[in-house]
């Protein structure tokens, strides 16, 4: 079943809670306008039906392959790459200064969660190549501005992040990668890098690797590390000291290369000063993590339309006299849709508005909006990241269960929707470090500031809801309550062990709020039976859970206080 995106619902949420003319009036944005800027996803949709989708199934069955110590990538998928570079999609964000065209990041993310929701595996060949355009932007001098933004723009380059060691996964101040200074001003970069997505392959000949590194005389931990732009090959089309050692078999994404790198003495230079690599990787990371929330979403669209599709089709039982019915009759399949929606569309909405902050954050009219739409998105990242990579495995198990027997199977595509989103909470930052990200570094900042910036905006939202959606308001109203108790409750316990335990609650509970928020916003925007229906089932099914979470939260780290590592011994 071919992929089809969700245009008409991507279409209301750019009329009426992400406006994408707003962000047009925009300096920075000038240059395009709605129409043009909405005739390019209706372009990406195409693109995503046509191009991409037909490829899935078979990079899964096939997968990347390790052939004389060269990735080659499943069929059709080099020609599928040239032919979107071709197209200008490995340009969408970048300057137009150095070839791209400099559409909102709004845009740009619409587009990866259709491409995601077609083939996560292809899509992940430009994943990357639009947060290291970031990076290179804010961060890069003008040599390498100038070196990499253009072939990136045009496809010809594609790009890498390289952290992840042996030793050192999410806790990147163990990295042991080594960085040393040549005499002509370049770096000499050697070590082992493991779970490098992309690593290498054969869409392009050229792959420039964004490389945490440790100088000599860097300071000990993650305050040591600087960011090295390493290139496959040199200038003069030779060979550079890096290459893939081996392939992970995984249990989906079969057609994305995840690589073993060595670096050997592989020539780099610097990006920024000496010892600002993580703070210089967070314009990336956070980009990424924003892709990682749009694949997603993208995936549980896919998932969601191949169960709507499959109810109306398959019958099985009888509803009254009328014999074997569409299994869309019966209520619990029902059920089940109501809630594969409600998340799935909900989250959606949460994305789209991040994405229109996140515009807002590098192309605002002034520096106070500005700052405070980078606070904003700051909030909104892991409970995106954290919520659309949970909502992306759930929907899909959901939509397998309800092709039964055949979801099992490989015919409808159902079950690789479910090995492929499982890796979505693990990497770019796993969910868990997500939840010590929300409670530390956003809650704890500021005092809460970014917090109650939030938690205002939804109460707004709240107090000038019309009778129509009372209920929907009143219930969002209990739930920002009881936020607002559990964020008092850890605001009080920053960097305690009661905060650590609590904190992947307080992420589920801050996800219900932002997606009960966005439903509030839909059933508001246009009256529409449906959507209504929809945003009356997440007020009462979901948000109440939210008093539940905070009870849990103030229960504190009791229980895992009592507990020791022998309560954990292998038997």
């Amino acid at each position: 079943m071919s992929y089809v995106a969700p245009l008409s619902e991507i279409s209301f949420l750019l009329r009426s809670v992400a406006p994408l003319e707003d962000l047009c009036r925009l300096e920075a944005y000038a240059h395009t306008d709605a129409e043009t800027a909405l005739a390019v996803v209706e372009e990406g949709a195409k693109i995503a039906r046509d191009v991409i989708a037909p490829l899935n199934a078979g990079a899964d069955e096939i997968g990347a392959r390790l052939i004389d110590g060269r990735v080659v990538a499943p069929p059709g998928f080099r020609e599928a790459y040239a032919k979107l570079s071709a197209d200008g999609w490995t340009s969408l964000a970048v300057p137009a200064d150095f070839g791209g065209q400099a559409l909102p990041q709004l845009v740009n993310t619409i587009a990866a969660e259709m491409f995601a929701g077609a083939s996560v595996a292809f899509q992940m060949a430009l994943l990357t190549g639009s947060p290291a355009a970031k990076v290179i932007a804010a961060h890069g001098n003008e040599a390498q501005k100038a070196a990499w933004l253009p072939k990136i723009a045009s496809g010809e380059a594609a790009a890498t992040i390289v952290i992840t060691e042996p030793q050192a996964g999410s806790d990147v101040g163990l990295i042991r990668t080594k960085a040393e200074l040549r005499a002509d001003g370049s770096w000499s970069i050697s070590g082992t890098k493991i779970f490098i997505s992309q690593g290498d392959h054969d869409l392009t000949d050229q792959i420039v690797h964004v490389v945490l590194a440790r100088t000599p005389n860097g300071a000990p931990g993650s305050r040591g590390l600087s960011l090295f732009l390493v290139p496959k090959r040199l200038d003069d089309g030779t060979a550079n000291g890096v290459r893939a050692m081996r392939l992970e078999h995984k249990m989906g994404l079969a057609g994305s290369p995840t690589c073993e790198m060595m670096f050997d003495n592989a020539v780099g230079t610097i990006v920024g000063r000496e010892g600002d690599g993580l703070r210089n990787l967070f314009a990336m990371m956070n980009a990424m993590r924003l892709d990682v929330a749009a694949q997603g979403v993208g995936v549980a669209s896919a998932a969601l339309r191949k169960a709507f599709v499959y109810v109306h089709e398959r019958r099985q039982g009888s509803i009254g006299k009328n014999g074997p019915a569409a299994i869309v009759e019966h209520p619990d399949v029902r059920r089940m849709l109501i809630q594969m929606r409600a998340w799935t569309d909900g989250l959606r909405a949460l994305l789209y508005t991040a994405a229109w902050w996140e515009d807002q954050a590098l192309a605002g009219a002034d520096e106070n909006i500005r700052k405070d739409a980078a606070g904003l998105v700051g909030w909104f990242l892991p409970l995106l990241k954290a919520g659309g990579s949970e909502a992306a495995f759930t929907v899909s198990s959901q939509s397998l269960q309800l092709h039964g027997g055949h979801g099992y199977v490989r015919d409808h595509g159902v079950e690789q929707l479910v090995r492929d989103s499982r890796v979505f909470a693990i990497y770019e930052g796993a969910n868990a470090i997500q939840a010590n990200d929300l409670v530390m570094r956003k809650l704890g900042s500021d005092g809460g500031a970014v917090y109650r910036r939030f938690r205002d905006m939804a109460l707004a939202e709240i107090k000038a809801a019309d009778a129509r959606v009372a209920d929907v308001a009143g219930n969002l109203a209990a739930a920002v309550n009881a936020l607002e108790r559990a964020s008092t409750y850890l605001l009080e316990r920053i960097g305690a062990t009661d905060a650590f335990a609590a904190a992947p609650l307080y992420l589920q509970l801050s996800i219900n709020v932002a997606v009960g928020w966005m439903w509030l916003r839909m059933a508001q925007a246009e009256d529409d039976a449906s959507r209504l229906l929809h945003a009356r089932w997440f007020a009462a099914h979901i948000l109440p859970e939210t008093d539940l979470l905070a009870m849990r939260i103030e229960k504190g780290a009791a229980f895992v206080a009592e507990t020791s590592a022998a309560d954990f011994q292998p038997w």
